[in-house]
């Protein structure tokens, strides 16, 4: 299969810096002009700042059903890591193709912008619809936005396929993620007095002890879903901050946690049991002991659980055209829960790359795995429109 197009178009992506502190207007702005030249009817859907945007765009005609496909366009820093090349260069070395993004996830956006020229939209029963989010890396903060754009216009496609690494095999479930900050604030005073004052980081080790504890009870009792390789929900804390010298109380102590559960589990309930309810127990100790003290609990950001029956008809159909039969339970989370959640429709994670490769030094996606999306993707639009 010739993939010079898809090369190209791989290259010029990869050259647009898009890590998710800055804009990603650079992107949106290239992916628009391809796209209206080959017919395209495109929109955006603007941040609250005006410096960044999601872009839908469709070919064919406006009706319903059709498929979406979806992808975010932001990228994690490079910052600290090491390369052996030039990570906003796309880079050649035998079969494959180094740069940040390549494998997560602007390999999928090339293959399907690729796709463009081979499908003719005059002749499409049904549309083909680009759905292209901003700051997926901070938390899946930009597509509930564009998920909502799409039910205001009543766009109900037949199946979404977000491109995320999976080695094209068709990912069918992965866990949710809700991530708080706790900030415990006591009462500071000098060492030598100690016994007097509020400890915030003795509160807030009090509280990952307790999180400690929660976090081995589920691995012993459960719920478990033998298809994840972590079969069961988890708890993690990323972050503690607190104090400034040892002779000095700490008055701040801020703890940075996440869960993420198994598809079925309900996220609130499982928020009181990790965050709410111990931080209500530690808050009321605190303020018993002065009234100033007491714990915060900021929620950072969320997305939803994903999960999808394999007898679903149109999942077979995205199975047939992958020419896959795996039902794959992904480690990590995607944008493929929001549109489930919020919209109601099939949705298949599939797409070139592995996420073994994301997020650290030398990225890459291979030539062959560009190849097979491609051919999936054409597959695709075939069977739904």
């Amino acid at each position: 299969m010739n993939l010079e197009d898809d090369i190209r178009i791989l290259s010029d992506l990869v050259a647009c810096a898009t890590i998710s502190d800055r804009s990603n207007l650079d992107i949106v702005d290239y992916i628009e002009r391809y796209l209206t030249d080959y017919g395209a009817v495109t929109w955006r859907v603007a941040s609250e700042d005006g410096l960044k945007a999601s872009l839908l765009a469709r070919l064919g005609p406006d009706v319903p059903g059709g498929l979406v496909l979806s992808a975010h366009t932001d990228v994690v820093p490079v910052e600290g890591q090491q390369w052996a090349t030039d990570p906003f260069r796309l880079t050649r070395i035998g079969d494959r193709l180094y740069g940040r993004g390549a494998a997560d996830m602007k390999g999928f956006i090339a293959s399907a912008l690729a796709c463009v020229p081979d499908i003719d939209a005059g002749k499409l029963s049904k549309p083909v619809y680009f759905a292209l989010s901003y700051d997926e890396e901070l938390g899946c903060l930009g597509v509930h936005d564009l998920i909502d754009d799409l039910i205001n216009r009543n766009i109900t496609p037949d199946l979404c396929i977000v491109g995320e690494p999976t080695r094209m095999e068709i990912g069918l479930a992965h866990k949710g993620n809700c991530t708080f900050r706790l900030i415990f604030t006591g009462q500071a005073a000098h060492s030598s007095r100690a016994p007097a004052a509020v400890n915030a980081v003795d509160y807030a080790a009090r509280y990952v002890s307790m999180l400690t504890q929660m976090a081995s009870q589920i691995a012993a009792d459960g719920p478990f879903d033998p298809g994840f390789d972590i079969p069961h929900t988890t708890v993690h804390v990323g972050g503690i901050r607190g104090g400034t010298q040892v002779n000095i109380v700490p008055d701040v102590c801020v703890v940075d946690m996440e869960f993420r559960y198994l598809p079925g589990e309900d996220s609130e309930t499982l928020a009181r049991r990790f965050v709410f309810d111990p931080a209500a127990t530690l808050r009321a100790e605190m303020k018993a002991r002065h009234s100033d003290c007491g714990v915060t609990v900021e929620d950072v950001y969320s997305y939803p659980s994903f999960g999808m029956p394999a007898d679903d008809r149109a999942v077979i159909l995205a199975k047939r055209c992958a020419g896959k039969n795996a039902d794959v339970k992904l480690s990590y989370g995607t944008e493929a829960g929001c549109f489930t959640s919020k919209m109601k429709i099939p949705v298949v994670v599939c797409g070139p790359g592995d996420i073994a490769q994301a997020h650290k030094a030398d990225e890459f996606v291979e030539l062959e795995q560009l190849a097979e999306a491609k051919r999936f993707i054409l597959q695709s639009c075939n069977a739904f429109c």
